[in-house]
């Protein structure tokens, strides 16, 4: 990426539940780089849960995946939320893939069509955010691991584990800002 480029975005992070009215501002996407994105939904409880359907949401990100050409490194299903690690050549493709996986997952699991609506299924707009250090994509890496452990274990197994993690982050801060 440019250094330009960089400059051009004063931030790195898109959409989201709580940052209602950012349509009009540019999603800053960067080629090639790793992008953590959010599909969050309070719906999504009950028969409408997305583990529930799980087989079907990895089914819809491996065809969607290979339709826009998006390389998908990661993805944990909360439930009510998943979270993709994904990589992309080419953005506009990347901003079709947003909006067909979130329409075509909403339909299948809310089982909406012509006549049968159901309304809004997704909280807000998918959170993006752009990662540009090897430490954020470990951090990242440590939240989706933390997250695998929450469904598998137990949210108490995922307390742990994140206060283990952070305190390793916090050392490797440290040891890279002192002095040599």
């Amino acid at each position: 990426m440019a250094k330009n480029e960089m400059k051009y975005y004063k931030r790195y992070t898109h959409g989201g539940v709580n940052l209602k009215k950012r349509r009009k501002v540019e999603r800053p996407l960067f080629n090639k780089k790793i992008t953590h994105t959010v599909f969050k939904s309070s719906k999504a409880v009950g028969e409408y849960c997305m583990f529930k359907h799980r087989n079907l949401v990895a089914n819809e990100l491996n065809r969607l995946k290979k339709r826009f050409f998006i390389e998908i490194l990661d993805f944990v299903n909360m439930g009510n939320h998943l979270h993709l690690k994904v990589r992309f050549r080419d953005k506009s493709m990347f901003k079709k893939f947003l909006k067909a996986f979130a329409g075509v997952l909403a339909r299948k699991i809310t089982g909406a069509r012509k006549g049968k609506r159901f309304g809004r299924f997704w909280d807000g707009l998918v959170y993006t955010r752009v990662l540009f250090s090897p430490l954020e994509e470990l951090g990242l890496r440590g939240y989706f691991e933390a997250n695998h452990r929450q469904r598998e274990y137990g949210y108490e197994e995922r307390s742990l584990y994140l206060k283990r993690f952070n305190q390793y982050i916090y050392r490797l801060k440290a040891t890279r800002a002192a002095p040599t």
